[in-house]
């Protein structure tokens, strides 16, 4: 777990280098602004500030008397909750009190420093804009839908339980926030530049707010802290293909979504029977479906290609360990298929589909990865018939363009003579 916190760090820094924001830009966002009484985002994101102070006493004069008058009132307000004795919260609304009383114009309030709600729960303060509750509303009226199969969350996980949490564990709610942003990036692309940067800035606290808690993970937490590794996989999906990554093996180096999937795999290892229970406890048995005569034909020709692959594997590896990696990812492969069509053959695709297209990725044993990471063309070759399966998943919004990229980059590392053997997965990507 500690690996995994040290390559978190790496990737949120590596994240925002791809992401095109400059190192000053990040600053930015992150450094005290030092107003009074106390910075906002030291304020939005728990940090104690070192600039706090007590607002200073005010005295009668001729510019507080003025603001008595109902034009000259502050139209700013803000949205206080506060605890009944029951522990419920209540709403009330409170004007906020001018902190410049000086004859000086104040500058023009920007989107973020507008109307703020602060929610106060166990003695922490959250502040989020208005853009934010957009964000929000926008995720719990659109965004939820697209990240269950349909009759599939019986337990209203998306749709409710997880922003419940978001109040009590706040990585959940930054990065349910930044997943939102990216969400209407996609539907709005006029807006794209302007919910990217939301969805990078949301997207920061989040992982940081990860990191500090993975050292302290317990059976108390570990299905929040579960549910904040799997957003952090899915908003690296939904942020799109980046150059030189192709998911599980890269131009260079670990490959970024490998290592937050082996930090998902930790947790999993570490407290797999309480993570699954409850919430999460998995579906009674899965349906069967009915192959259509156009997904018996796909998986058909599928096969057959992939058996001519077995069979390469079977004549070239010369190295037993290799072989013996290359039949078992070639088998998985096997194993998969039929329940894969079924459900294409069933109009199921995109999340649908994710149990068993990532879950081929998450069952890789790191040997076969090393394998990938060194770019053996037989590996390489066997990861082409995988992302055939990808292609599948591209209905869902988050997954869109990721096969052909994958598949570029395996046509890229290939030598010539390895090339004919992924002509058949190439043509079906594109």
């Amino acid at each position: 777990m500690r690996d995994f916190l040290r390559s978190l760090s790496c990737f949120q820094e590596r994240w925002h280098t791809l992401s095109g924001v400059e190192d000053d830009q990040l600053n930015d966002r992150l450094k005290c602004d030092e107003k009074r009484p106390s910075c906002h985002n030291c304020t939005n994101h728990d940090v104690e500030c070192s600039f706090t102070c007590n607002e200073p006493s005010t005295t009668f004069s001729t510019t507080e008397k003025s603001l008595s008058t109902p034009e000259a009132r502050p139209r700013a307000q803000r949205f206080r909750p506060y605890r009944y004795s029951t522990g419920e919260l209540k709403q009330t609304f409170k004007l906020s009190k001018p902190k410049d009383l000086t004859l000086q114009p104040r500058p023009q309030p920007t989107q973020s420093e507008a109307t703020q709600c602060e929610l106060s729960l166990d003695g922490s303060t959250e502040t989020f804009s208005l853009a934010d509750l957009q964000l929000f509303h926008h995720y719990t009226i659109s965004t939820y839908k697209t990240m269950r199969e349909e009759g599939q969350d019986i337990h209203d996980l998306w749709q409710r339980h997880l922003p419940e949490w978001g109040v009590e564990f706040p990585s959940i709610l930054h990065l349910i926030l930044a997943l939102s942003a990216l969400h209407l990036a996609q539907s709005k692309p006029e807006l794209r530049n302007q919910y990217f940067d939301k969805a990078d800035n949301r997207f920061t606290f989040g992982v940081r707010s990860v990191t500090s808690v993975l050292s302290q993970v317990n059976n108390d937490n570990c299905q929040k802290v579960y549910m904040a590794a799997s957003l952090i996989c899915f908003i690296y999906f939904a942020r799109g293909p980046r150059p030189g990554e192709y998911l599980i093996f890269s131009d260079s180096g670990p490959s970024e979504w490998l290592v937050l999937m082996n930090g998902v795999k930790l947790l999993v290892f570490s407290h797999h029977a309480k993570i699954f229970s409850g919430l999460l406890e998995p579906t009674g048995d899965k349906p069967s479906y009915t192959l259509t005569p156009a997904m018996r034909s796909e998986r058909h020709e599928h096969m057959v290609h992939l058996q001519s692959v077995q069979r390469l594997i079977e004549e070239e590896a010369s190295d037993a360990n290799e072989r013996e990696l290359g039949m078992s990812a070639i088998q998985d492969l096997f194993n998969i298929m039929d329940e894969l069509y079924e459900r294409v053959s069933a109009g199921k695709e995109g999340v649908s589909l994710m149990d068993l297209v990532i879950g081929w990725l998450y069952r890789r044993p790191e040997e076969f990865v090393h394998l990938l990471e060194q770019k053996r063309p037989r590996a390489l070759v066997i990861l082409a018939y995988w992302a055939v399966m990808l292609k599948y998943m591209e209905s869902a919004w988050f997954m869109e363009g990721w096969s052909e990229h994958v598949m570029m980059g395996i046509s890229g590392s290939l030598n010539l003579d390895y090339s004919p053997w992924i002509e058949w997965p190439v043509r079906k990507v594109r």
